[in-house]
Formats: C-alpha cells, sequence, structure tokens
C-alpha cells in the first residue's frame, strides 16, 4: 500500500503541472485569438461559427495588441503591411506630381453634305422633257455642261418677244429689249444662246439646259418624256469635295471644345486609318431628351473616299492647364468621403481624404488632400481598406453601406458600379 501512495504522488504532481500549462496556453490563446466575419468586421466571437448579420463562416484572426509577433501597429486612419502583405496584396505605389492636363473626348458621328454645296435644279417653266444628257445617279456634272433638252410653248412665246424688241428697237425702245432679255436669262437661256437668237433670228422649239453649278448627281427625278410644272424638282446635285461631320457632345463636355481646334475622326470603312478636320461650328440648341449638342466639323472626302452617311467616331482633346493626377484605381469613392492610401513609411499606409476633380483618361484630378512627391497606393487600396477595417473592427475609410462619390457615378447613378466600395 505504501508503494502504491509512492507512485502517485509523481503522477499528481505531473498531471497538475501539465493542466498548469494548458490553463496558461488557453488563457493565451482566449486573449489573443478571435472570429470576426470578413463582410462585418464589426462582429467578435470567442469561437468559430457564423455571422449572425449575414451567415458567412467565421473567420480567426490574431488580436494586435496581445501578439507579440506582429509587426502591425494599430493606429488610428493607419496600417502597418511587411513587404511580404504587401505583396500578395499587390499593392503597388506612385509617386504623384504635377502633369499636363490634357481632356479627351469621344462621341460617335455621322458624315453629311455642305449644306450650301447642295442645289436643286428645277424647272423654271412648264414643258415636257425631250432628251436627259445626264441620266444616272452618281454622274459628275461640271458647270456648264449640258443637262437636258426641254420643249415649252413659254420658251417658244419668250423668244418672239426678244424678236419683237429687236425689230421695234429702230423706235428706240431700249427697256423693251432689256426686259425681254432678262425674261430669257430667267427661263434658263445662256449668253450664246441669246446671241445665236439675236444673230439668227430664228426661234427655237426647245432648249438645251446648262447647269450653273458642279457636283455629283444625288438624285435624278424625271424621266425622258415626262411633262413638268414650274418648279418640279429634276436634278439634285451636292459637290462632295468636302463633307460634314456631326457628332453629339454631351452637354457637360461643351466647355472642352471650342470652334477651330482639331478633331480626330475615325470611320468602320477604314479600320486603323484616322482622317484629321476642324470644328467649324456649334449648335446653338441642345437636345432635351439625349441632354446633347450637336458638333459640326469638316473633312475633306479625300477624292470620295469619305462619303455622305458614314458613321464614325469623332476624338476630341482640349488642353486643360495642369494639376495633380492619380490613377483612378487609387481613389475609394464612399458615400460621404474620398480616400487615397498614401505610403507613410516603408511598411505603413495612412488614410487621406481628398477632393476629386475631372478624370482625365485613366486618371482623376486632385483638387486638395495631397501635394507633389505623395507617394500613394495605386493598386491595392480596396485590399489596404478592408485589413485596416479587420485590423480595428470599424471601418477606416467610410460609413457603413454603398456609395456613389466620384463625378462620373454622380453623373450616371446606379448604372455606374465603379468605384462602390466592396470591403462592407
Amino acid at each position: 500500500m505504501k508503494k502504491i501512495k509512492y507512485y502517485l504522488i509523481p503522477i499528481t504532481l505531473m498531471l497538475l503541472f501539465v493542466y498548469s500549462c494548458s490553463n496558461s496556453d488557453n488563457t493565451n490563446k482566449n486573449e489573443n485569438e478571435y472570429w470576426t466575419c470578413t463582410m462585418h468586421p464589426q462582429v467578435h466571437k470567442d469561437g468559430p461559427g457564423v455571422c449572425p448579420i449575414c451567415g458567412m463562416e467565421l473567420i480567426k484572426k490574431v488580436s494586435v495588441e496581445k501578439n507579440e509577433n506582429t509587426n502591425k501597429k494599430e493606429m488610428t486612419g493607419m496600417i502597418t503591411l511587411t513587404h511580404n502583405e504587401q505583396v500578395l496584396a499587390d499593392v503597388s505605389t506612385i509617386k504623384i506630381k504635377m502633369e499636363k492636363l490634357t481632356k479627351e473626348l469621344s462621341a460617335y458621328s455621322y458624315l453629311d453634305f455642305e449644306e450650301q454645296n447642295r442645289k436643286t435644279i428645277p424647272a423654271k417653266f412648264n414643258g415636257r422633257i425631250e432628251k436627259l444628257f445626264v441620266d444616272k445617279t452618281g454622274d459628275y456634272v461640271k458647270k456648264g455642261e449640258a443637262l437636258f433638252e426641254i420643249y415649252s410653248p413659254d420658251l417658244v412665246q419668250a423668244q418672239n418677244d426678244f424678236l419683237i424688241a429687236l425689230n421695234s428697237s429702230k423706235s428706240q425702245n431700249n427697256s423693251f429689249i432689256e426686259a425681254s432679255k432678262k425674261k430669257l436669262e430667267l427661263l434658263g437661256f445662256t449668253a450664246n444662246q441669246i446671241n445665236d437668237l439675236k444673230n439668227s433670228g430664228k426661234i427655237n422649239l426647245t432648249l438645251t439646259y446648262y447647269s450653273p453649278v458642279s457636283g455629283t448627281v444625288i438624285e435624278k427625278k424625271v424621266q425622258e418624256g415626262m411633262y413638268v410644272n414650274e418648279g418640279t424638282e429634276i436634278y439634285e446635285l451636292a459637290e462632295l469635295s468636302t463633307l460634314w461631320n456631326i457628332a453629339e457632345v454631351n452637354e457637360t463636355d461643351l466647355s472642352f471644345i471650342k470652334t477651330g481646334s482639331k478633331v480626330i475622326l475615325k470611320v468602320k470603312a477604314y479600320p486603323g486609318e484616322i482622317f484629321t478636320g476642324k470644328v467649324s461650328f456649334i449648335y446653338p440648341v441642345i437636345n432635351p431628351q439625349t441632354r446633347t449638342v450637336k458638333v459640326r466639323s469638316e473633312f475633306s472626302s479625300m477624292n470620295n473616299k469619305l462619303k455622305p452617311q458614314m458613321y464614325g467616331e469623332s476624338l476630341f482633346s482640349a488642353d486643360a492647364g495642369s494639376g495633380l493626377l492619380v490613377p483612378a484605381d487609387a481613389i475609394i469613392f464612399t458615400g460621404n468621403r474620398n480616400v487615397v492610401w498614401i505610403k507613410t513609411s516603408d511598411n505603413m499606409f495612412k488614410a487621406r481624404d481628398v477632393d476629386v476633380g475631372l478624370r482625365f483618361g485613366e486618371k482623376y484630378q486632385i483638387l486638395s488632400g495631397l501635394k507633389e512627391g505623395d507617394e500613394v497606393a495605386a493598386s491595392g487600396g480596396f485590399l489596404i481598406d478592408s485589413e485596416s477595417q479587420l485590423e480595428t473592427g470599424k471601418p477606416t475609410s467610410h460609413q457603413h453601406g454603398f456609395g456613389l462619390n466620384s463625378p462620373e457615378q454622380k453623373k450616371s447613378g446606379s448604372d455606374n458600379m465603379e468605384g462602390m466600395d466592396m470591403s462592407q
């Protein structure tokens, strides 16, 4: 019996030692570890389970205050990331500087005729088309070239009046001659045709009509043998050496477009090729439905390479001075604040509120909150922000809920989800 007691004493001491160590480990574990939700970092639990808010599985975290093996420092609006953590989070930084601000705008457009170079050839009297010298749409007509031959009793009467006036000129009735000559000119007689009539004294039953302008036949509206009335359209001509390019630009971008500024045009018919023109006119009325205004620019047709009614893309650019620019991905847009993370030392980042201006390409202008030379997180800012929330258990850079605060998001509302803070 004594031997058994001697054996129990060391066994009891050993069990007490193990129990003491176990309690010590559990105490440290309870003090250093907790479980939280990635979507709701304010949730803290002593053990594993699910989030009472969203039902997601909780993850284990180690408290920064009690863990002596970590280099993280919990400071207001600041977080420390080791080099390896920055690599894993794909965090890259960039030093910001003053840059030239060039605003680039893109708008869909179409080509059209120049209004002043589009002419209609009408019948100036009642008659019958005897012959068409230009009988195909697309034919090019030079000024003075014969278009058609027409018969009209009005022409016969006008020629007769002119010859009567000439015969009565012996009585010094010059006003009668001038009036009858002017009538022939209004009916379409050329100076040569009037001189031939004067010299020959012979009335022609038909008149050959010559084109008063040069251009391409856009539409031929009559056939040989047709009767036409005064005012009937016979041809529609257009000079196509210069075309109008009509673009629809958002009213908020009008301040960047000036008359005379350069425009680059791209058309699907010639991929990879660009055409250069100039803004000639900004229309005075805004479309109330689309909130856009038409901008007209002029382009050479490049020997009919460009054609009316072609669709294209117009690119405008304007010098907007200089300013501080940061990558768009560096800014966390929230409901109340716009935040960037600046690097204050090798491993430490600090949240900084900024005022955001216009967007230039893939960058935003910073109006206030940063200065030239500041080093900001160009990528990985959302992960830094999420890590900060998990560290502190509360949002660092924003209030609860989603927000829209970028210039594009303010304009497009819920249709534009870019820039939303998804770390909540």
